[in-house]
């Protein structure tokens, strides 16, 4: 018998080539949730847009194309984070004047 062959497909595997991974590109639904995001924080401007979703992704971006689908996952993480333009810390419950009836209890 020859120590050539091997039974039962028992032979030593070829070590898997690690094949440089190219990154997904950001979906479809992230482009529209981030474009959503940045209408509720009151950015209309391209110049303000593009520098929020640059300072959440901490890279320079052209477009949001641009954005693989981690980053897009990590931009829409901080801006969901971050309190909008137009937001105060407290609600129009905490700053309203008058008493309610629930105050008066």
């Amino acid at each position: 018998m020859s120590d050539d062959l091997s039974l039962f497909g028992d032979d030593p595997r070829p070590a898997p080539v690690d094949a440089p991974k190219t990154p997904t590109p950001i979906a479809d639904w992230q482009v529209d949730l981030l474009r959503r995001a940045l209408d509720a924080r009151g950015l209309t401007s391209m110049a303000d847009r593009q520098q929020a979703i640059e300072s959440a992704a901490g890279r320079a971006v052209e477009s949001l194309r641009a954005l693989t689908l981690d980053e897009g996952l990590q931009v829409l993480s901080r801006l969901g984070q971050q309190p909008s333009a137009g937001r105060s810390a407290t609600s129009q419950w905490d700053d309203r004047e008058d008493d309610t009836w629930i105050d008066r209890l």
